[in-house]
């Protein structure tokens, strides 16, 4: 499976995640093999040679014991050791950092498809930062669950063939240990402590959006006096997070402890089977046909094997984190849905729009405005007032086609379904309350409006916005870059530069959701001037609390 394969399907596995660009893959694999292997040789290799060495001086045959090959390989391979691991990391880290590429583009696709009414959920911090976290936790799969296994399996079965040299009876106890090692300790662990990694994983991302939420509504908690409320749940989520991590450790350390005395088992049972009790001499002799200095590079051989099982144990922790982010990200997919939709015969043309038992209102909450009846003709500046929470945003969204609703709406006399009609869309312009700024420079966000806006253009209808100031005094006129989202703008700013954006658009239906909040009154005069005279749209919908010219002569609507 190629990684162009991963962005087009529907559902995310492990599976697909390690097949996403299997012969990138191959490589960190075969290294990694590489550098294992050498570091057991290495080790069993060093301890046979230091054992051979130290008889043959024993024996007075030194002088004829053959040091250069043994040291010349047992050099050899620690060198493919120390060169192996680092390419093993520099290949893999290049993998996953294509890998990573390719999940964030899937990511991407899955927002994209997803349907319109939600789009306001997808660009909250929360959900943004949970994205973050269960990328990371996914990529690290592949280096933190299946490489080790794969490590430990191949060491197991090159150790084996060292055993069965030595004495066939060995592969007994290493075949025990082996299925020991790499599948019932980290399965019995797995299944003590997934639940808690699980539960620790959710908590994690849940407790972090609360912790931030706090900031924002700080003020409001004091002065409600719901501080100490507040704080008592995140308590809570810590003490609960806190719970599940112990549980984790405590199998983690629980699984190593199994794990090393498993090792020891092995490494007494295999003495054990190649060696005897002499009556004669009381103590212990190896068999016939079993050198020692062969058993001491297979034991530590094994102390190097017990290295590379040791990571199994805590494996389940990285799966049951990828698992999490998988599922979570597979929540982000939504099936593509049929939706018939009347196109306007004229998309850049909008006589008249009228709304009948009209309803707007967000998935999955349901809530929205009242049912409603309203009419709205060219010429007509309507301006829809009412208290907070009356729905005044989400009857506006709905009326732009970003919202469900429920009614009927008749669009130049014929009924049709504007949610999420491109055609329908085209002939309007839609300020929302949190208008998104891009971290482009200043002309490349308002020809966002218009691709084809001169620099003239551009500055007239900054101009139109009273904005003409704030440009003169950027160091790079429209060529500045502006920072994620605007941040280095006041709120004031980001909804003006985007009024900006829509005014260069000219689209004949003007829809304003609060243009005007935390401006000073000179400012509105600038902005009503502007929507009254050379940005005058042919129709001009404004939910707003705040009086303005634009409000004279308009048809108020009050929502309750």
């Amino acid at each position: 499976m190629s990684s162009s394969s991963l962005k087009t399907t529907a559902k995310l596995t492990l599976k697909s995640l390690l097949l996403a660009n299997l012969w990138g893959f191959v490589i960190p694999v075969l290294l990694g093999v590489i550098a294992s292997l050498a570091g057991v040789g290495l080790l069993g290799l060093s301890g046979w040679f230091i054992s051979a060495a130290g008889l043959a001086t024993a024996l007075g045959v030194n002088l004829s014991f053959n040091y250069l090959t043994p040291g010349a390989i047992v050099r050899g391979l620690a060198i493919f050791r120390t060169a192996g691991r680092y390419g093993e990391q520099v290949a893999a880290h290049n993998h996953l950092l294509g890998l990573l590429r390719t999940l964030r583009l899937w990511v991407w696709d899955q927002r994209v498809a997803k349907d319109s009414a939600n789009l306001h959920e997808q660009s909250r911090g929360d959900l943004l930062q949970r994205l973050v976290s269960d990328l990371d936790q996914i990529i690290r799969w592949p280096l933190v669950v299946f490489l080790p296994w794969l490590y430990a399996l191949l060491s197991y079965a090159a150790v084996a063939v060292l055993a069965y040299v030595i004495s066939p009876f060995l592969l007994w106890p290493l075949v025990i240990a082996a299925i020991c090692h790499i599948v019932l300790i980290p399965y019995a662990c797995g299944r003590f402590a997934s639940h808690s990694v699980h539960v620790a994983q959710s908590l994690g991302v849940h407790r972090r959006s609360r912790f931030i939420s706090v900031f924002s509504a700080l003020i409001t908690l004091t002065i409600r006096g719901h501080w100490k409320d507040y704080a008592e749940r995140l308590n809570q989520l810590d003490e609960r997070q806190r719970r599940m991590e112990i549980i984790t450790q405590n199998a983690v350390s629980l699984g190593r402890l199994l794990s090393y005395l498993v090792t020891i088992a092995l490494l007494f049972s295999s003495v054990y089977l190649v060696s005897y009790y002499s009556a004669l001499t009381k103590s212990w002799t190896l068999v016939d046909g079993v050198h020692g200095t062969w058993l001491v590079g297979l034991i530590l051989s094994l102390l190097a094997v017990n290295e590379l099982v040791l990571p199994l144990v805590q494996s389940f922790v990285a799966q049951g984190q990828s698992q999490v982010g998988l599922r979570r990200l597979n929540q982000l997919h939504q099936s593509e849905q049929a939706c018939s939709q009347t196109l306007l015969t004229d998309k850049n043309k909008i006589d008249s729009m009228m709304f009948k038992q009209f309803r707007g209102f967000h998935e999955p909450s349901g809530m929205g405005n009242h049912v409603i009846d309203l009419e709205i003709k060219v010429g007509e500046v309507v301006w829809i007032r009412g208290a907070s929470g009356s729905g005044k945003s989400t009857l506006l969204a709905a009326i732009a086609g970003d919202c469900l609703s429920t009614g009927a709406a008749l669009i130049n006399g014929e009924e049709q379904s504007i949610y999420n009609n491109s055609d329908y869309q085209a002939a309007l312009s839609y300020l929302p309350q949190s208008p998104y700024i891009f971290q482009q420079s200043v002309g490349a966000n308002l020809r966002l409006g218009n691709p084809n806006a001169t620099d003239d253009e551009m500055i007239a209808a900054l101009k139109a916005v009273a904005l003409e100031d704030w440009l003169k005094g950027l160091p790079n006129g429209l060529d500045t870059l502006l920072s994620a989202q605007g941040r280095n703008l006041s709120g004031g700013q980001r909804k003006r530069l985007v009024l900006a954006r829509l005014l260069l658009r000219k689209s004949p239906v003007l829809l304003l959701d609060e243009p005007f909040d935390g401006l000073d009154k000179t400012t509105i005069d600038v902005i009503c001037q502007s929507l009254q005279n050379d940005y005058k749209p042919e129709i001009l919908v404004l939910v707003s609390h705040i009086e303005s010219g634009l409000g004279k002569g308009s048809k108020i609507i009050e929502m309750v």
